[in-house]
């Protein structure tokens, strides 16, 4: 299944990632996120796991994204934030922790918008790069990513290859400077 579908219930996309006409301004733009309803009309948002809440933004007036009412939530498991927006009723506050499958918000039509609905916005943990929405998978509930503890005689060259992945890859997720200098003990991302 799709991120969305877990987001949302019987999802049908209004908008897709990329180049559109704006639906307020009438110009071409590039549309960071999918706009999504409900088939079924279910307007609750659901989390995709276990996750903690990064940012909540219930006054729409202070908002000045457009996003009107909106939430991030970071999912560690899968190094991704999502950005719930437009949103009629937030459930959730900083720093709180949600569960897969709780229902976070309630979808509306709140900051720039032209009907309820949900904009979902998504990037990588400490990334500002949007990403695609509708090309991620959930793996079957299978985490994307993985971590290692590193062991005496261990070298990331050893690692990456029993991992199918390259020292630079290893260096850059796990911010390591010098690729020669690891620690007994120290937890790497792999995947």
């Amino acid at each position: 299944m799709k991120i969305y579908e877990y987001v949302v219930k019987k999802p049908k996309i209004t908008s897709p990632y990329g180049y559109r006409i704006n639906p307020v301004t009438k110009k071409k733009q590039f549309h960071y996120g999918l706009d999504l309803i409900s088939k079924s009309g279910n307007k609750n948002l659901y989390a995709i796991d276990n996750g903690v809440v990064q940012k909540v933004v219930n006054n729409q007036s202070k908002s000045k994204t457009g996003y009107g009412n909106y939430v991030w939530i970071r999912y560690k498991n899968y190094n991704l934030s999502l950005l719930f927006a437009h949103c009629s009723k937030i459930l959730v506050k900083k720093g709180d922790k949600v569960t897969k499958g709780q229902v976070v918000a309630i979808m509306g039509s709140t900051g720039r918008s032209t009907g309820t609905h949900l904009h979902l916005g998504m990037t990588r943990i400490g990334k500002s790069a949007w990403l695609n929405p509708s090309k991620f998978d959930m793996l079957s509930d299978k985490p994307v990513v993985v971590y290692y503890k590193v062991k005496k005689g261990d070298t990331l060259s050893k690692i990456a290859k029993k991992y199918k992945t390259t020292v630079k890859q290893l260096c850059k997720w796990n911010n390591i400077k010098n690729p020669n200098v690891i620690k007994v003990g120290q937890k790497l991302r792999v995947k």
